[in-house]
């Protein structure tokens, strides 16, 4: 590791320290080999002080059992109909999972816990489908809870629930997961999936907000993957009853947790319900971040050196990009009242968080700026990315005549010999 990676992890650990996070764990996790890494990645956060709950799924195992003993189960996933000999073999797989977790959380120093945390009722008739013993979430018992976390143990919450009457209700973990996290007030829920959140052609998307994931799910439908299908309504469900932010990734990657949590931009897929992502104007607290951020950039020749007394005497103009309060980027807005021209200037991505629209969000965020200066054309002067404002922004070349006669000058005199690309407000 290197020492930038742990003051990376470090700017997290105040934030984290003494939150709940929900861990929603798939059983087909819970039987990989990765398993393994991931609670030495559950130790690393119990050692910050965060407090983990851990909820599992059990579908995996009980397609296994079943299988082994020869009876067809009616669903695996405490989604559909139940039947008492599902119900039965349900029961089994999912104690002797409980109790596997909290055996394997023990072999790595930590103390685990698990009861009757969850008050459920029937699901009744859906649709015309007697769902028989599957149940769904009534109360979380969040007392018992916290009595857990505070003796400084991990609680495991299996998705099982028991009725006024005692009797036990089979129930979809997901929606255990979604329950949980909203009743403790959790700062985090964790789906741990095998695969994570991917677009047509197979890369990561990064983040998507509430409305997002509804309509991502949408388009995956439970038929084609029910698991990614479940954890994107489920996400949005949590957003939507006070839990900012919800993760999705892929269990199967090795240190996947700790990755996803400890870096801006992460490995799987954030749903959030606050905008994660600002835009604000930039402080004299900010002229060292700023410096350092375009110090790449000014030594690859792509943008000119700006000393601090420049960055101060205009500091009106700069912005800063913030991803998690951490910043990622930076944009210049230049009025030029005599001519209502503006200009973007020292536009710039950390080169960890390329790739990810933030680019294309700051020029479109100056853009609007510079309509709210009361400028009707905006320009960029570039020697290395022209292109990208030519196919991503929208602008067009231009004649360095267009230019307010003190930027041109400026231009000439530098001997730069960038080009001008300028856009209509």
């Amino acid at each position: 590791m290197k020492f930038g990676d742990l003051r990376g992890i470090l700017q997290y650990v105040p934030q984290f320290r003494g939150r709940i996070f929900v861990l929603a764990v798939d059983g087909e996790i819970v039987a990989s080999e990765n398993f393994a890494h991931l609670l030495l990645d559950v130790a690393v956060l119990h050692s910050l002080s965060v407090k983990i709950v851990i909820v599992h799924g059990a579908s995996h195992q009980i397609r296994e059992l079943a299988g082994r003993r020869g009876v067809a189960v009616s669903s695996s996933d405490g989604m559909g109909v139940t039947n008492a000999a599902t119900l039965e073999l349900s029961e089994d797989a999912i104690n002797n999972l409980s109790g596997h977790i909290m055996q394997q959380l023990t072999g790595v120093g930590l103390r685990a816990a698990t009861g009757t945390l969850l008050e459920a009722h029937p699901a009744g008739i859906i649709r015309g489908r007697d769902l028989e013993h599957t149940g769904t979430v009534e109360k979380v018992d969040v007392k018992g809870l916290n009595a857990m976390l505070n003796d400084d143990m991990i609680p495991v919450v299996s998705p099982l629930g028991y009725d006024g009457q005692g009797n036990v209700l089979r129930l979809n973990s997901d929606q255990v997961a979604v329950n949980v996290a909203i009743s403790t007030r959790a700062a985090k829920l964790l789906f741990i999936t095998a695969g994570g959140v991917k677009d047509p052609s197979g890369h990561r998307i990064p983040a998507l907000s509430v409305e997002e994931a509804k309509k991502r799910a949408v388009l995956i439908s439970p038929e084609l993957d029910g698991a990614t299908y479940s954890a994107l309504n489920s996400a949005a469900k949590a957003c939507e009853n006070g839990v900012q932010r919800v993760h999705i990734i892929d269990g199967l990657q090795n240190d996947v947790l700790l990755d996803e949590l400890f870096s801006n931009e992460g490995v799987g897929t954030m749903v959030h319900a606050d905008d994660y992502q600002q835009i604000r104007p930039a402080k004299l607290r900010d002229i060292p971040i700023i410096m350092s951020l375009i110090g790449p950039a000014v030594a690859d020749d792509e943008l000119i050196p700006r000393s601090r007394k420049d960055i101060r005497a205009n500091l009106g103009d700069y912005h800063l990009l913030e991803t998690d309060g951490n910043p990622v980027g930076v944009v210049a807005v230049h009025y030029y009242p005599e001519t209502r021209q503006a200009e973007l200037a020292c536009l710039y991505i950390r080169t960890s968080h390329e790739d990810a629209g933030h680019g294309k969000k700051l020029v479109s965020f100056a853009d609007r700026k510079a309509k709210e200066k009361g400028a009707t054309e905006i320009f960029a002067l570039s020697t290395q990315a022209w292109r990208y404002f030519e196919q991503k922004c929208g602008y067009s070349e231009a004649a360095k005549e267009r230019l307010p006669l003190t930027r041109r000058q400026k231009l000439e005199s530098s001997g730069r010999n960038s080009r001008i690309m300028a856009k209509a407000l």
